[in-house]
């Protein structure tokens, strides 16, 4: 078994995020000698990183993608790399002209100075917004890409990790340059924030129930979709960087759909308060609708890096529901003791 972890010096770009803050706990635990967290965030208390700054193996650099020779000062020395560095929709639609800079520009400037100054290999994040809009079903990593009507933050979402995928392909072909991509479903968990439209629906229904207002479902709340717990990722992104494995792209995603009903219906439960759920019409909302039974199999990524999800999404609901009352600083008394039993 491969074991390039242990000793190392990793570079995850982005790493202030959701993601980021998993992974880094995931990598001290298989004993890295260095987690260089390469991200413009201030670092306070608005990133995800929590006590995990205070680790001495852990090094933070205000740091911008689209800067080339500021990556390539920080790449030097690093053994392997992760660029989770992305505007995502909501980011997109608001500043479309620096999502494009960050996420095609800064991942080329990314693959650039790994080459540059050697790095063993390096993982893409991508997402399941690269496939589209309007699909249902089981979805593998050779579906056709439906991006007829799609919302147009959505779409150039999408697309920006479509060409981040195939950037990493030619950084392969020309240059040898080993690397993975990992499509994430929604990912969700401890230190979630409000910029993802989908994870961002299971903090937003329980202010909603804390709040004592209905939730809200869109449409008839029949939309599929598939959520993968931050902690899982984690591992599928420490499986990718520490095996040999190259030149692949694979979906990391919870396999199974559930849909916007159910999933309030959840939260419900594990919020231990019910109060029945508002439908409403769309509302300028950036959002993915998807058709029922919507779930992104995971069979090859089994296949390539022996990773399957292990969470079960109403305890990680649970985890990050009950982290979300403690960073909000919210009163316990106030909040149903189901939560806080994580």
């Amino acid at each position: 078994m491969p074991n390039h972890l242990a000793g190392a010096r990793i570079l995850v770009a982005g790493g202030a995020s959701l993601v980021g803050s998993h992974l880094t706990r995931a990598l001290l635990e298989r004993n890295v000698a260095e987690v260089i967290i390469f991200d413009p965030v201030a670092f306070d208390a608005q990133d995800s990183l929590g006590d995990l700054k205070q680790d001495p193996r852990v090094r933070m650099v205000k740091g911008d993608l689209t800067r080339l020779p500021q990556i390539i000062d920080h790449m030097d020395g690093v053994t392997r790399a992760v660029n989770l560095a992305a505007f995502m929709t909501i980011g997109v639609s608001r500043d479309p002209s620096a999502a494009l800079e960050l996420n095609i520009q800064g991942h080329l400037n990314f693959l650039e100075a790994a080459r540059m100054c050697g790095v063993g290999k390096v993982v893409l994040a991508s997402s399941n917004g690269v496939y589209g809009y309007g699909i249902g079903g089981a979805v593998a990593e050779d579906e056709p890409h439906h991006h007829n009507g799609i919302p147009p933050a959505a779409a150039i979402y999408g697309s920006s990790k479509i060409i981040g995928e195939h950037l990493c392909r030619m950084w392969k072909s020309k240059y040898g340059l080993d690397y993975l991509v990992l499509r994430f479903s929604t990912v969700y968990g401890e230190g979630q924030h409000y910029r993802a439209a989908n994870a961002l629906y299971i903090i937003e229904t329980f202010d909603r129930l804390m709040a004592g207002q209905p939730p809200q479902l869109f449409g008839d709340g029949s939309e599929s979709k598939d959520f993968v717990y931050a902690g899982d990722v984690a591992t599928a992104l420490c499986l990718a960087l520490d095996g040999d494995q190259t030149d692949e792209i694979v979906n990391t995603s919870g396999g199974q759909g559930i849909s916007t009903k159910d999933l309030v219906d959840m939260v419900c439960r594990v919020a231990g308060r019910r109060i029945d759920p508002e439908y409403v019409t769309e509302s300028g909302r950036v959002r993915l609708p998807t058709g029922p039974g919507l779930h992104f199999t995971n069979a090859r990524a089994k296949e390539v890096l022996g990773w399957e999800p292990r969470m079960p999404l109403e305890e990680g609901i649970r985890r990050l529901l009950k982290d979300h009352v403690q960073r909000k600083g919210l009163d316990p008394a106030t909040v149903p003791d189901a939560t806080l039993k994580a």
